[in-house]
């Protein structure tokens, strides 16, 4: 009786072993999603905060860039517009020129 007494001793000896063990497995795993999770967060903020510096320098070099285009444009339509102006307009001439298209 007292082998088998021993036996059973051994036998819940390594059932708490193992018992041991997974507990450690599984704390072990769970530290490691934590650890993880910590690192994602982490390099998402530092992506995310680097993102949007190299985004608004974008978004302000197109400003700048729109602004100089629109300055321009401006600037050549209004230096059209005072030549166009600028220019004598002969209404006879003209009214001569459609009547002989048109009535020719």
């Amino acid at each position: 009786m007292a082998e088998n007494n021993t036996e059973i001793d051994a036998i819940n000896h390594l059932l708490e072993v193992e018992k041991n063990a997974s507990m450690l497995i599984n704390d072990a795993a769970m530290e490691a999603e934590r650890r993880l999770s910590q690192a994602r967060a982490k390099y998402n903020s530092e992506y995310k905060a680097r993102y949007d510096e190299v985004a608004s320098k974008l978004e302000s070099e197109y400003q700048n860039n729109h602004k100089q285009i629109e300055d321009k444009y401006n600037k050549d339509i209004e230096t059209y517009k005072e030549s166009f102006a600028a220019k004598p307009q002969n209404s006879e001439a003209f009214s001569s020129l459609l009547d002989k298209l048109i009535f020719s």
